[in-house]
């Protein structure tokens, strides 16, 4: 990968997990939205290139993903308004994600279908490695499990009590938060670029 795109790629992953609150039932909010942009995308650009409309791809795909985030803040809002009224501005940072990796996808000379199916594929990763990445923070971070609960609040179990927790709390501040990230990130990338020694390898045989 570029230093560059590398760049990008790790703008895209920030941009969700460091701002966002480091409690699960945020992270899972934000990773379901990233989801329905990511859908929503696929068929965007799937449509722009039927009509011809490669020239105003950039103005279209992020008039579209706009235009969902503020429905989804609408509709959520209804069901989960402490959720939506916490998260505030970081409800639109999928939508900046997701744009800046399909931007770093538009760079790689590929077709729209390998795109495609790459933007997938790195996106079903991120979520999952996401949710894992939220979980933790609540549990060791704050000693407690969130979901959605009843009558549009949201649910806290206290797992661990707050004087049990220790040097863990770190990691539900920004700085734990980037630091976290950071080991994440490194070893993701190292472990891509294993892989593909190893296939290059294999290839070659």
């Amino acid at each position: 990968m570029k230093q560059k795109s590398f760049y990008i790629y790790v703008a895209a992953y920030l941009a969700i997990l460091i701002p966002a609150p480091g409690r699960f039932v945020f992270g899972i909010t934000l990773l379901i939205e990233l989801l329905l942009l990511m859908f929503v995308g696929i068929f965007t650009n799937l449509l722009i290139e039927k009509l011809k409309l490669q020239p105003f791809k950039t103005i279209v795909l992020m008039f579209v993903l706009l235009t969902v985030t503020v429905l989804y803040r609408q509709i959520f809002i209804i069901f989960q308004p402490e959720i939506i009224l916490t998260l505030g501005f970081t409800l639109y940072l999928p939508t900046l994600s997701l744009f800046l990796i399909g931007f770093l996808l538009d760079e790689a000379n590929k077709s729209l279908k390998e795109n495609l199916l790459l933007l997938l594929k790195e996106l079903i990763f991120f979520i999952l490695s996401g949710l894992v990445y939220f979980l933790i923070r609540d549990i060791f971070g704050y000693g407690t499990f969130t979901f959605f609960g009843p009558n549009h609040q949201i649910y806290e179990k206290i797992l661990f009590p707050p004087d049990k927790i220790g040097i863990f709390t770190f990691f539900a501040t920004i700085p734990g938060a980037l630091f976290g990230e950071g080991i994440y990130l490194y070893l993701h990338f190292v472990i891509k670029q294993k892989i593909k020694v190893i296939s290059n390898a294999e290839v070659q045989k």
